[in-house]
């Protein structure tokens, strides 16, 4: 439970930063920290990504414990030299990619820092190290607010806005730098096999994140270079926000459900941690489904309530041509991915994503996609769908993870009926009690049919939870 209170707080957290930025930013500046931001995102993901994931597979493993965080931290700690070494080039070769050479330099040491952060968070989720895992997000909040926060205002500059952003994470990685160690891990005990599992295990994920960021990096580089960069900021909010709104929520069921999991893999064995990859699908896509239609439903009150004045408008029409993107890539995460990484056969995530890059460069070169922001949001849903479809064919051959259809239907046939209850509190004069009512009421109902219909068994569980409280409740009076 702490660890989902944790995440769920830094994602809002970031999701508030962001609103802040743009707005103290404003449009233009915003849309060169969003940009440069998302290619420190897309750097950390294919430079570092693959140490994180492979701490969430083979850290829960007590007797490899050492070897593995001396592994990991030899390999964090080579990619770190070779990262700077390959910028120094870079700018030696007077190569910048239009970003000029102080937000190049930055950029690799923004991609560390925020790297050191959530590879230090999944250590620490691993080894289930919760109070651990609190901290560090909560003092990445703390200093990200009072230093990236203080000096936009201070400065309206992205450059030194994005150092501030480096400074903050590197200090929050620094300060749990003594709960991170493992007692006996050393660099010179380093296995050279553990790292080649750690590639072989986690790369195709990785590598189909890099694509899939790719994808959104050359979509918002065409808007900045055809369309101004006022227009690059606009979708980059909308793209930014949307998609932290939804990471917040798709990457809840990595942190519990795909952990749950490997534990019973570890216990009871492949057939078990099979059937609980199919409930997994189930409650990971029963998390996502509403939370995503209720903020499209709500998007006209989210607009008003949280985007600054000089997005609205653009806001909510960008947002929802991203919906159906934004929702197929979130499905596979949750519900597509942990088929593969339970069985160790990573590469078809990768087949997926290149497949979807090579869509949206298609819709790029033979299509009018690149004449406006809503066009090119379009190019990328129309992308990572096809790369749903693909995966989901490829992930679901094996029947013993399949999930259940009649509980699917169910929990389609309550988010129709929730969406269709809250729409009209958009009408609502004030936008805080549309927001309350929508919350409420859409709660309510979608709450109340996973019940009924006892989706996954959720009622067993949540009675069975409640036993356990008021037995702890009982025992500590």
């Amino acid at each position: 439970m702490v660890f989902a209170v944790a995440f769920l707080l830094n994602s809002a957290g970031n999701f508030v930063l962001g609103v802040v930025l743009s707005a103290l930013l404003g449009p233009a500046e915003f849309g060169r920290y969003a940009t440069v931001t998302l290619a420190a995102l897309t750097l950390a993901g294919g430079t570092f990504d693959w140490l994180r994931i492979s701490t969430i597979r083979f850290s829960g493993d007590v007797e490899r414990r050492v070897s593995f965080a001396s592994s990991l931290e030899a390999a964090y700690f080579g990619i770190t030299i070779a990262l700077y070494l390959a910028v120094a080039v870079l700018w030696l070769c007077g190569v910048d990619f239009g970003f000029g050479p102080t937000l190049l330099w930055l950029t690799p040491f923004f991609t560390v820092a925020i790297s050191r952060v959530d590879y230090a968070a999944a250590q620490f989720r691993a080894r289930n190290l919760s109070r651990a895992f609190a901290a560090i997000f909560a003092l990445r909040q703390t200093f990200c607010f009072l230093a990236a926060a203080a000096i936009a205002l201070l400065r309206r500059d992205a450059a030194t806005t994005v150092a501030a952003m480096t400074m903050a994470n590197l200090a929050a990685a620094i300060a749990l730098g003594g709960a991170l160690r493992v007692p006996g891990a050393r660099l010179a005990a380093a296995r050279r096999g553990d790292i080649v599992q750690f590639l072989v295990y986690a790369k195709p994920i990785v590598a189909s994140m890099v694509v899939y960021a790719l994808i959104s990096l050359i979509n918002r580089q065409v808007a900045f270079e055809r369309l101004g960069a006022a227009q690059t900021g606009e979708f980059s909010l909308a793209f930014d926000l949307s998609q932290r709104l939804f990471q917040a929520i798709y990457a809840l069921p990595e942190i519990l459900l795909f952990q749950y999991a490997l534990q019973r893999d570890r216990e009871e064995g492949r057939a078990v941690a099979e059937a609980q990859i199919a409930d997994n699908v189930v409650l990971s896509l029963a998390i996502l489904l509403p939370a995503v239609a209720g903020y499209y439903a709500m998007g006209p009150t989210f607009e008003a309530l949280v985007v600054p004045a000089a997005y609205r408008g653009d806001f909510g029409r960008i947002s929802l041509a991203l919906a159906p993107g934004l929702l197929c890539y979130g499905a596979m995460v949750v519900a597509v991915n942990p088929v593969f990484q339970l069985v160790k056969k990573t590469w078809p995530v990768t087949v997926a994503a290149v497949i979807a890059l090579a869509t949206d460069l298609a819709l790029l070169a033979f299509t009018d996609a690149d004449s406006s922001v809503d066009s090119l949001a379009r190019a990328y849903s129309w992308s990572l769908m096809v790369a749903a479809v693909v995966s989901t064919a490829a992930a679901f051959r094996r029947p013993a993870m399949r999930p259940n259809l009649r509980d699917l239907a169910i929990v389609i046939g309550a988010v129709v009926v929730m969406v269709a209850a809250v729409r009209p509190f958009n009408a609502l004069s004030s936008h805080l009690l549309a927001a309350l009512a929508g919350v409420t009421v859409g709660g309510a109902i979608y709450g109340g049919a996973m019940l009924a219909f006892d989706v996954a068994g959720l009622r067993g569980l949540t009675a069975a939870k409640l036993r356990d409280y008021r037995a702890r409740l009982g025992a500590a009076t």
